[in-house]
């Protein structure tokens, strides 16, 4: 267990989403991690829902030293003689006070300093977060990086509608832990990089049944809100857009619809300040409507399990979850004049017109169609129904802090270098071209023709390396220089390593079948430096993969426009080549790795060494056929399945957490979301 002993640090903030973060610490806590809960001064106090569970609570502004405040005071002083001469040019900011502005600003610019001492002082293994979407997720995410911690996020809650904000969702993030399919799609829709999410479900529902849903605690609920057996009562769910109406005549026309026998309870958004709730919606209701029960504080997974069905007014994650406890879900559309959301999906009837949905299902049940549509959408939002979204979180981290722990040793099951007297077979300039192979013969024998046809080097070999046992028969009528080594073991990273312990080359060239081989001018004298790419173009001969680029996710992806060849951070794209001496000085390919990220990976390892990345632009191969199942480095979130193995999330995960804190970055936000913000 790679958790024990060691220290995350757990951010806190409003009671409603710290639910979700407190059933992993409390977990990891038992596998003997360290928990650190802390959190800033703010307009709500934030510590109080630890405080209640008997938790310390860290505050930032606590470790404030004599050098931050100078900091702080020079980085106001600063941005604002800088700011103030934007603040005239543009008319929208004229709208927000410069007094608010100020506040708000440097509100950050303490956070930021403070948190940077707190990371000193406390030295954390691990940052977690509910997300990094707002400014302390923000400011925990760029000095995660700067101190090279791993840094593990989640999910607001139901994002049951698209955001610009979900572009910056993995920004900073080693690992992104999601609900489920439906939350991947819409954050990779947005931008957000599938390869750092992992679904597992949700973490707070997957403790409430064996907590609230008791007999005995329900029973006792309803004792305390004097509601008579056997009565029917109606849970309404009350979003923000909803619990902002302060007009009775609203409220009236809503109620009149219910009958004497059901008893009604509302659920205020906790987002609705306390004091408009008091005055506005609780006095009111005491007054107008006695036979409503009205709360805003009162824990909501109490009221669940009392309730018979569920009314969601609008918008709200208690919507989804009461779904997901069995609860019939009724609707009204939000006030934003938009169509009725759960209605539109089918997983609830609307109530717009009247209360007979309402009625008829308490007659008769729920419309079978409307049953089949939330079967279908709960497996869609919940992975595996929140049953080891727990564990499966803290596996993550477990699994982070190994592969931090084991560092470059830990690149598993790697073959042994040769050295010594077998080093000794190794033959001067010869080149070793290992082709790893599926199960595409067709595109195996295209690569094998194209280096037969342009190879260009006078003593040259080529070791197939493959896991399909027919693939030696196939090549059995082919002359030359060409070994067959077969493996058991899947994985690009692992073929590749087999094929160069297999070689006899001073120089290797890795290529995926399925890449035709054209022209390799001044490739041998480039691998005297370091590692080499070049040129890969499709069939029409439309860019492929012109070099590798780190996006604004910090996320290895192809570079495919022609205006952009140059300005690469690593090589490769299915073809990357090297001396023997740098490959075994690295120690080959990192296994642990995924496919899409061991050329980035290993490019990586050799600047870290001093080695030279090249990219030969007069070079060229020809992308034939896309092999191995996946291409590589796309945005494309169907590449990630949320049915994929228990070691496709591992390998992933691994890059980022190997090279956390050390990986490029591209902060061109308008080039990286342009298309969303329709510039």
């Amino acid at each position: 267990m790679s958790l024990k002993g060691k220290k995350i640090a757990c951010f806190v903030a409003l009671p409603h989403h710290t639910r979700f973060l407190w059933p992993v610490t409390e977990y990891a806590e038992r596998l003997g991690a360290r928990i650190v809960y802390f959190t800033t001064m703010s307009d709500f106090p934030y510590e109080m829902d630890l405080v209640q569970k008997g938790k310390e609570c860290k505050l930032l502004q606590n470790y404030v030293t004599g050098e931050a405040r100078e900091k702080i005071q020079a980085t106001i002083n600063n941005f604002f003689e800088v700011w103030k001469d934007r603040y005239f040019t543009w008319d929208g900011l004229r709208h927000w006070p410069i007094v608010m502005q100020a506040n708000l600003l440097t509100a950050g610019f303490e956070d930021y300093f403070c948190l940077e001492e707190f990371i000193k002082a406390e030295k954390p293994d691990m940052i977690y977060a509910l997300h990094e979407r707002n400014r302390w997720g923000k400011l925990m995410g760029h000095l995660s990086a700067k101190y090279g911690i791993p840094y593990v996020t989640s999910q607001e809650g139901d994002y049951y509608e698209d955001r610009l904000s979900f572009s910056s969702h993995s920004e900073y993030s080693t690992a992104l832990v999601l609900w489920g399919d439906d939350t991947k799609e819409r954050l990779a829709k947005a931008k957000a990089a599938p390869e750092k999410m992992v679904l597992v479900g949700n973490t707070h529902l997957s403790t409430i049944r064996d907590v609230y849903f008791q007999p005995q605690k329900v029973a006792k609920t309803k004792k305390d809100l004097n509601i008579p057996p056997g009565r029917k009562v109606v849970l309404f769910l009350v979003s923000i857009q909803w619990g902002i109406i302060n007009d009775p005549s609203v409220w009236e026309q809503l109620l009149g619809g219910i009958s004497d026998d059901i008893t009604p309870i509302f659920k205020w958004h906790p987002k609705v300040s306390y004091e408009a709730y008091k005055h506005n919606i609780e006095a009111v209701f005491k007054e107008k409507f006695p036979s409503c029960l009205v709360f805003q504080n009162y824990d909501p997974y109490h009221l669940l399990p009392v309730a018979d069905y569920c009314v969601t007014l609008g918008k709200t994650t208690l919507a989804v979850e009461a779904l997901s406890f069995g609860r019939p879900l009724f609707s009204f559309p939000g006030t934003d004049r938009l169509p009725d959301y759960y209605a539109e999906l089918g997983i609830s009837q609307s109530l717009a017109e009247s209360y007979e949905p309402l009625y008829r299902t308490i007659r008769e049940g729920v419309p079978e169609e409307i049953r089949k549509n939330v079967d279908s959408f709960l497996h869609h939002f919940f992975y595996m129904n929140n049953q080891r979204s727990v564990p499966g979180t803290v596996e993550i981290m477990d699994h982070i802090m190994g592969v931090r722990h084991a560092g470059n040793g830990g690149k598993r099951n790697a073959p042994a270098i040769k050295s010594g007297e077998e080093a000794c077979a190794f033959r001067k300039d010869r080149v070793s071209y290992v082709v790893a192979a599926d199960h595409d013969q067709e595109a195996l024998l295209a690569t094998l023709t194209s280096l037969s046809q342009n190879v260009g080097f006078a003593d040259w070999e080529v070791i197939v390396v493959t896991c399909d046992s027919t693939v030696r028969e196939a090549l059995s009528g082919i002359s030359g220089d060409i070994q067959v080594v077969e493996s058991e073991k899947q994985g690009l990273a692992h073929l590749y390593n087999k094929g160069a312990n297999a070689s006899t080359g001073e120089y290797l060239i890795f290529m995926k079948s399925g890449i035709l081989y054209f022209k390799d001018r001044g490739i041998a004298e480039a691998m005297q430096k370091g590692i080499v790419g070049i040129p890969l173009k499709g069939p029409g001969m439309e860019p492929h993969c012109l070099g590798i680029r780190f996006d604004f996710n910090h996320v290895p992806r192809m570079i495919r426009d022609i205006v952009d060849e140059g300005t690469y951070d690593a090589v490769g794209g299915g073809l990357i080549a090297m001396r023997r001496e740098h490959y075994e000085t690295m120690a080959g390919f990192d296994e642990r790795i995924t496919d899409q990220f061991i050329e980035a990976d290993i490019c990586l390892e050799a600047r870290e060494k001093g080695y030279d990345v090249a990219y030969l632009p007069e070079c060229l191969a020809i992308v034939f056929k896309e092999t191995f199942g996946h291409a590589q480095m796309t945005a494309d979130p169907s590449a990630i399945s949320s049915e994929d193995g228990n070691e496709e999330w591992r390998q992933r995960i691994a890059f980022f957490a190997k090279w956390c804190g050390k990986l490029p970055k591209d902060d061109d936000y308008i080039k990286f979301a342009g298309e969303l913000l329709k510039v």
